[in-house]
């Protein structure tokens, strides 16, 4: 397993203290190279205490069969 990418969108500041929730989705799985290599795309939406977006994570990680 590798790792492939990365990115982040801040919406606001968190501060010690804050309470937030993470939620992850697997949004894409789809392979290169004749199946050699399967990449999995993950999204991870960060809210606060009150529901409001924090912050968005996105990610991809690289399976060698």
């Amino acid at each position: 397993m590798l790792h492939g990418e990365q990115s982040f969108v801040y919406h606001k500041q968190v501060c010690t203290g804050d309470v937030v929730t993470l939620a992850s989705t697997i949004t894409d799985i789809y392979d290169k190279k004749d199946g050699a290599l399967k990449f999995i795309i993950m999204k991870t939406d960060v809210t606060d205490g009150n529901g409001a977006a924090v912050a968005e994570l996105s990610q991809a990680v690289v399976v060698r069969n």
